[in-house]
């Protein structure tokens, strides 16, 4: 009589692989649950990331055209490089972009003051984009290793393509 490679209940005998894909790691409901839970959380966090990316251009628009009136006013290309964090030659870039401006005949403080208070909104708008996009790759990391979506999903949730979703969470151990 042939030996069995294996046997019809419990590990196999010979050490071969055997497709477990059917057998139920977790209780439906609460896979389905957790799914849902991570679906909903990606959707507000692509929602919460276009909300803040829109108010960035917004302030940087603001800003240029702050930047390029106070260039028109006579304020100096490093006095607007020191408050804005632009480098020089982006702040000239900026100011040539603007040919319509004439003097508005505010103070140089008036400018300092608007520059100042601009740059720091518009920082404190992209560090709040930065935290954002870090949930977000925090919940993609959970939902791969709890295997609640795979990376086509993830990527039509989030709004990313597969690669980037496969290229950024390689060598995250993917639970089986």
């Amino acid at each position: 009589m042939p030996a069995q490679s294996g046997s019809l209940r419990g590990a196999p005998t010979t050490g071969r692989y055997t497709y477990r894909a059917k057998v139920p790691v977790r209780p439906p409901a609460e896979a389905k649950e957790e799914r849902t839970k991570l679906t909903h959380a990606l959707e507000a966090h692509r929602q919460l990331l276009s909300h803040a990316l829109s108010a960035i251009r917004t302030m940087t628009a603001a800003r240029n055209e702050m930047i390029a009136q106070a260039l028109e006013d006579g304020l100096n290309l490093a006095t607007i490089s020191a408050l804005t964090g632009e480098n020089i030659r982006a702040v000239r870039t900026i100011g040539l972009a603007y040919d319509d401006l004439h003097p508005s005949g505010l103070p140089r403080s008036a400018h300092v003051d608007a520059l100042r208070a601009k740059s720091e909104q518009l920082k404190a708008a992209e560090k709040h984009r930065d935290r954002i996009v870090n949930q977000r790759e925090a919940l993609i990391v959970t939902a791969l290793r709890t295997q609640a979506c795979d990376d086509l999903e993830l990527a039509s949730l989030t709004g990313l393509t597969p690669e980037h979703i496969r290229r950024s969470t390689r060598g995250i151990a993917r639970s089986a």
